[in-house]
C-alpha cells in the first residue's frame, strides 16, 4: 500500500514510518516543513519514500497529498500538555476533520487515527474497556480528542473503515523533540515525582508503531483498539524509573486536587515570565490525577502482539537521552536542545 502519514515529524508518526516500510508499504509524509523530514527519520535508520508539503488543516493540501494513496495514518496533533495550558485554537479538530473526513470520502482503506486515553478521563468505569463511553474531559486536549472521537464514531457507525487507536502514555527512545513523556522523565530525575493516588498506562512507542503497521489491512471495516500498555501507579512509575536510572528518584504523595492546584500555579508563574519551572501544567495534572487501568487484552489478542516491559522502555529511553546529551552519566539533565 501507499500510506500517507500525518505527524511524521513527531514522536509517534516518525516511528510509524519505518514500521510501515518494514511491512512493505510505501510511505508518504505530509509535513508543513518538508526539509525537516530527513533529519527526523535519519536517527531511526530510514529514509523517506515520498513527501507532501502542507498543513493538516489545509483541506486542499490534504486532498492533494491523499492522491494515489491507499491508506492514511493520522498522528498529527498539537498536544501542549507538559509545561503549558494545553493546545490552543482548533487545529486538532480541524485537522482531524480534514484528514479523516477526506480519506473516507476518497475511499481509502484503512484510515488509522491515533486517539488518547484522555477521551475516557475522568472515567466512571473502574477499568476502561473498548466499550467505555466517552467522558466529559476536564482538560483542553482531552476535550478536543473527545470531539474528534465522536466525529470518528459517527463515521464508523456508517461503516467507514476507520481504525481508532486509543493510546495511553507513550515512552521510548528516539524523538525529534523533548516534551511530553520526556519532560516527565527529565523532571522526575531532576526534582523527584509527585504521586497522586492514580496511575498511567505506559506503552513503548516502538510497540505503538507495530500496532499501526498491523492495522494496514484492507477490508477490516471500522475498529477501535485500546493501546494502553502496562498500567502502573505513580509510585510504581517512580520505582521503575529509579531502577532504570540506577539511583533513587524520590516521590511525594499528593492529593489530586493539590496536584491540579500546583499545575495551575505553575501555569500562572509561566505567564508571569518565570523560567526553569518543573514540567507540570494544570493540563498535565488533570490527566495524571485521573488515570485508570484499561483492558487492552483484545488488541493484543487480535493483532498477535505483546508489549515490552516498562523497565526496558525506560532504560532504552534514558540510554538515548544520555547518547543525545540530555542526561549526563549520573542521570542528571543535560543542556542540549534537541530540535532537528
Amino acid at each position: 500500500m501507499r500510506v500517507l502519514v500525518t505527524g511524521g515529524t513527531g514522536f509517534i508518526g516518525s516511528h510509524a514510518v519505518p514500521a510501515l516500510q518494514r511491512n512493505g508499504h510505501t510511505v508518504r509524509v505530509l509535513a508543513r516543513d518538508p526539509a525537516r523530514v530527513p533529519a527526523v527519520l535519519e536517527p531511526l535508520g530510514t529514509k523517506m519514500d515520498e513527501i507532501a508539503s502542507g498543513d493538516m488543516c489545509d483541506a486542499s493540501a490534504v486532498r492533494a497529498a491523499l492522491v494515489h494513496c491507499d491508506a492514511v495514518v493520522h498522528c498529527a496533533a498539537e498536544i501542549g500538555v507538559g509545561g503549558g495550558r494545553g493546545p490552543t485554537g482548533t487545529s486538532n479538530v480541524d485537522g482531524a476533520h480534514a484528514v479523516i473526513g477526506s480519506a473516507v470520502e476518497l475511499g481509502l482503506d484503512p484510515v488509522v487515527y491515533t486517539s488518547s486515553i484522555t477521551v475516557h478521563l475522568p472515567a466512571t468505569d473502574p477499568v476502561i474497556t473498548p466499550d467505555s463511553a466517552l467522558a466529559e474531559p476536564l482538560s483542553t486536549y482531552g476535550a478536543q480528542k473527545a470531539s474528534i472521537d465522536a466525529f470518528v464514531q459517527e463515521l464508523q457507525e456508517r461503516g467507514a473503515p476507520v481504525t481508532t487507536l486509543v493510546l495511553s502514555g507513550v515512552y521510548g527512545p528516539v524523538s525529534p523533540h523533548i516534551d511530553g513523556s520526556f519532560a516527565a522523565l527529565l523532571g522526575a530525575l531532576d526534582a523527584g515525582m509527585l504521586a497522586p493516588d492514580s496511575g498511567l498506562g505506559v506503552v513503548d512507542v516502538r510497540d505503538v508503531a507495530r500496532v499501526i503497521a498491523c492495522c494496514m489491512e484492507l477490508g477490516r471495516g471500522p475498529r477501535r483498539y485500546l493501546v494502553t500498555g502496562n498500567f502502573v501507579t505513580w509510585e510504581q512509575w517512580t520505582a521503575v524509573l529509579s531502577e532504570a536510572a540506577g539511583r533513587t528518584v524520590p516521590f511525594t504523595e499528593v492529593s489530586p486536587q493539590d496536584m491540579i492546584d500546583l499545575g495551575r500555579r505553575f501555569d500562572e508563574m509561566r505567564d508571569e515570565g518565570r523560567e526553569g519551572l518543573p514540567p507540570l501544567s494544570v493540563e498535565a495534572a488533570i490527566v495524571m490525577a485521573s488515570g485508570r487501568p484499561a483492558d487492552d487484552s483484545a488488541t493484543l489478542r487480535e493483532l498477535g502482539l505483546t508489549y515490552r516491559p516498562t523497565l526496558e522502555t525506560f532504560r532504552d529511553t534514558l540510554d538515548w537521552l544520555r547518547e543525545t546529551g540530555h542526561l549526563d552519566g549520573e542521570g542528571r539533565q543535560g543542556s542540549r536542545d534537541h530540535t532537528p
